[in-house]
């Protein structure tokens, strides 16, 4: 975003008392056009506590008293023995800021923002807005501009002046969030669209969503009409895990991995032994909050089973044990610092989802076959996904489902029966493919890697 050049006065006052005596500040604006004076008569005498202000705008030739402009709780914050201050600084949430000076209403005029109270979102900081106006030698408050920086917004709004719009921030615990924009009409901020964000969890309306997507709603008003599109996005990626230490404090390893929705990708390499090339990692949590990452070759075999930790001990280091069939190895690893290559943390791309997905398991003497197509929407929906799943398992016939649901986010199917009953999730990750099957799904369960 990018923001009109203006004036910020900030100030820190130390937490000792000060002098109740009245402080003037003398300070200018970034058109030179006036002198201003900022009295405090009563100082506040603790950090960000408000104070009554009176500030007065001068012509800056002569001296003559333009404007006098009254602020109940200026908050001004001024470094101790600093009595004037001129520098930019861009509209943000978190300025406290006495005075923004920018063109708000895009007539090529400044206007000024005066700090009055805390009356914003999560008690931000509110601000009156006066707007330069042709017919009038002062400047003339604006309640509705002025209504842009209380209530539910954070604050004072942004300023585009490529394309003259102002835009808002609004929030309601970790989980809600809105954007909007706001165009001029009439010397009026109307609201011409909005942005609604929702983090997803498992709730009882939607059981089985996992965590780390967003449902994301978008209006836009076209011709007087609001039109509204809702689609859902993620994973959310969070920052990759990683690690190096030993298995049974002997066979050097090196391994990451990162949680996307509730499925945690990654790899493992072993470093004096094998290929030493980085092999595929794909997991879920487990009790206690330890997290269980299954080792798959290039075949989608599983070749091992990592039971680590979610946390480091107070040693530093995070433990567990490497599990395959009767072998079973120590883990002993500690956090480090390492490149991962940027689109190994990515969602898998669109054009990498369709195909055949293989799992092999030695242990339960079990195969099973996924095999993806994704279908255009419908009315401008969500992608289809075309599933067939199949499971071949030693001493029992072979199982075999097909469906179609919509594809979420381009990545996540979640399959219920007519009664709303769970049979499946599946979530699409880069290279291969989680399913989490319920009821007599459950067989169906496992990573698939994706074949050539």
């Amino acid at each position: 975003m990018v923001a009109h050049r203006l004036l910020a006065v900030s100030c820190l006052l130390v937490a000792a008392a000060v002098s109740a005596e009245p402080l003037t500040y003398h300070l200018t604006d970034p058109a030179q056009k006036y002198v201003i004076d900022v009295l405090f008569a009563q100082p506040p005498t603790q950090t960000f506590d408000g104070a009554p202000a009176l500030i007065t705008l001068r012509e800056r030739a002569g001296g003559q008293v333009l404007q006098r402009i009254e602020s109940a709780e200026a908050f001004a914050l001024f470094k101790p023995g600093r009595k004037a201050s001129e520098f930019d600084r861009n509209l943000a949430y978190t300025d406290q800021s006495l005075l923004l000076f920018g063109d708000f209403n895009f007539d090529g005029q400044q206007d000024l923002a005066v700090r009055n109270g805390n009356e914003a979102g999560y008690g931000g900081p509110s601000y009156d807005i006066y707007l330069f106006d042709p017919e009038s030698p002062t400047l003339v408050l604006s309640t509705s501009f002025s209504a842009l920086t209380r209530d539910a917004n954070l604050g004072m709004f942004d300023i585009d002046p490529v394309t003259k719009r102002l835009h808002t921030q609004s929030k309601s615990g970790c989980c809600w969030r809105q954007s909007a924009t706001w165009q001029i009409q009439d010397n009026n901020p109307v609201k011409v669209a909005e942005k609604t964000e929702v983090v997803q969890k498992p709730s009882e309306a939607n059981p089985f969503m996992p965590d780390g997507y967003v449902d994301v709603t978008d209006r836009e008003l076209k011709s007087g009409q609001w039109t509204e599109r809702r689609r859902l996005e993620g994973p959310v990626g969070e920052a990759p895990v990683m690690l190096r230490g030993t298995l049974d404090d002997k066979i050097p390893v090196e391994l990451w991995w990162q949680r996307q929705g509730d499925v945690y990708v990654g790899e493992v390499r072993y470093s004096k032994t094998g290929s030493g090339q980085p092999i595929r990692l794909v997991g879920n949590t487990y009790e206690d909050g330890g997290i269980v990452l299954r080792e798959l070759d290039d075949d989608g075999q599983m070749i091992g089973n990592w039971f680590v930790e979610g946390t480091p001990n107070e040693q530093g280091s995070q433990t567990g044990t490497w599990i395959n069939g009767s072998r079973q190895l120590s883990i002993n690893v500690r956090p480090t610092a390492f490149k991962v290559a940027a689109q190994k943390l990515e969602r898998v791309a669109d054009s990498q989802r369709e195909g055949r997905y293989l799992v092999s398991n030695v242990q339960d003497r079990r195969v099973g076959e996924l095999t993806l197509r994704v279908l255009p929407g419908i009315d401008n929906g969500p992608e289809m996904a075309d599933i067939n799943l199949s499971i071949f398992q030693l001493k029992d016939p072979p199982v075999e489902v097909h469906h179609q649901y919509p594809l979420l986010a381009g990545n996540l199917v979640i399959a219920v029966d007519p009664e709303g009953d769970p049979l499946f999730r599946l979530q699409l990750l880069n290279g291969a493919a989680e399913v989490t099957g319920f009821g007599e799904y459950q067989k169906y369960s496992a990573a698939y890697v994706k074949q050539p």
